[in-house]
């Protein structure tokens, strides 16, 4: 009878299959970026709408800095991709344009390159308080896994910011940890910049009635609600709202068929069918049960210094990202976190790998294969690329709910 295989010599095949994948991933993304080189110069990639923010911003500029055509006028002034009939406008509450008036002040591709250093930074930091929270001896596996990973490439291509707010929801987990409830709750305040990424998790804190980090929350949200206010003016942030309400329908900056979340996938879907008109109801629907399942596995009174709630803590940021209704394949940067804590649970694992460990795994390979995202991208179908999410949240719900049941006596499974 031959006996299964040791946890090392499993975790042993699973790694000469998956890291000769993420160093190939990792080089085929860095090729791609390097052919786009001149386009990055260019201002071809969203880098360009942060730029333009804060020059209109550094201008004095500030009551019309949601005027589109103030943006359109200044991007002409350095980014050649923009001298055509429509600017990529920036849509985001003026705060977010304070860390970006240094940079704002060299030519536009310096400033893109102290971006990009800047957030480099930021996913070691990211990795660095990641790294309590999993086994040392997989800590460059992660790391790997993060550079690699097709949005972060895109992120710090593209100049955006997903990279600060995979940052914050770290930060976030850490003060959780570490019972600063207010703190975790200010945190998130800090990323209302797109909102759709913090209020699920505000609306947990709300329902499991944490009011200290509702009160952090509240307290860093009207703080930056008012620096916002003197830096545009009750005329700015009016036009900034109605830039705002377009967003729920398909056309100029929004296309659910590029977006890596229910909506993007419910898009795709109903395409094939022909009755996209239905996208918005049946994403809200889908959107409402995912809520509530995490809401199920997350229980008021859970222990925040144990792993489970690193899981459930995971779980949330996969909710977050499949009902966040506007996500482009860069901010998916933030299922770092719980990519980074699943696997680390398998790899943790003493028995044979059960299916549901073999799926992930096999998820994982799927997720990293090379230059499929790109492909899918420049076909207009990448929302087909966040197949493997709604599966990993299945997964992860399930992972919770055993590791639950195993922990309370009364509860037999």
């Amino acid at each position: 009878m031959n006996c299964p295989p040791s946890a090392p010599e499993r975790h042993r095949a699973f790694k000469l299959t998956f890291v000769p994948l993420l160093i190939f991933s990792l080089f085929a993304q860095c090729a791609v970026v390097w052919t786009q080189l001149e386009d990055i110069r260019d201002g071809y990639f969203d880098f360009v709408l942060y730029y333009s923010g804060a020059k209109i911003i550094n201008d004095g500029n500030g009551a019309q800095l949601y005027d589109l055509e103030v943006q359109r006028e200044y991007q002409k002034e350095f980014g050649v991709g923009y001298r055509r009939d429509r600017a990529l406008p920036f849509n985001h509450p003026p705060y977010e344009l304070l860390a970006l008036l240094i940079p704002a002040k060299f030519s536009f591709p310096v400033a893109h390159a102290l971006w990009a250093a800047v957030n480099t930074l930021l996913l070691a930091v990211i990795l660095l308080r990641l790294f309590p929270f999993v086994e040392a001896r997989h800590r460059s596996l992660f790391a790997l896994m993060l550079f690699a990973y097709y949005p972060t490439i895109t992120a710090l291509k593209m100049g955006q910011d997903s990279v600060i707010t995979t940052f914050l929801l770290v930060e976030t987990l850490v003060s959780l940890k570490r019972k600063r409830y207010a703190i975790a709750g200010g945190l998130l305040a800090l990323g209302l910049y797109k909102p759709q990424f913090v209020l699920p998790l505000v609306g947990i804190f709300l329902l499991h009635r944490r009011w200290s980090s509702i009160f952090g929350f509240l307290s860093t949200g009207l703080l930056l609600g008012a620096i916002s206010l003197a830096m545009v003016g009750w005329d700015g942030l009016i036009r900034l709202l109605s830039l705002w309400l377009p967003m729920i329908q398909r056309g100029h900056v929004v296309w659910p068929e590029l977006m890596t979340n229910l909506r993007g996938l419910v898009y795709m879907i109903l395409q094939l069918g022909g009755i996209t008109e239905a996208t918005n109801v049946l994403t809200l629907g889908l959107s409402i049960l995912t809520y509530v399942i995490t809401l199920q596995v997350w229980p008021r009174n859970a222990e925040e210094q144990n792993e489970l709630f690193n899981l459930r803590f995971a779980l949330a940021v996969v909710m977050t990202a499949l009902v966040s209704f506007h996500l482009y394949s860069y901010d998916g940067t933030l299922l770092a976190i719980p990519l980074t804590i699943m696997l680390n649970q398998v790899l943790k694992e003493k028995n044979p790998y059960p299916v549901r460990h073999r799926v992930l795994l096999a998820l994982l390979i799927a997720w990293f294969l090379p230059l499929v995202p790109n492909v899918l991208l420049s076909a207009w179908m990448l929302a087909w690329w966040a197949l493997p999410l709604p599966i990993l949240f299945g997964l992860m719900a399930m992972e919770v709910w055993r590791r639950s049941a195993l922990a309370s006596p009364s509860v037999r499974i």
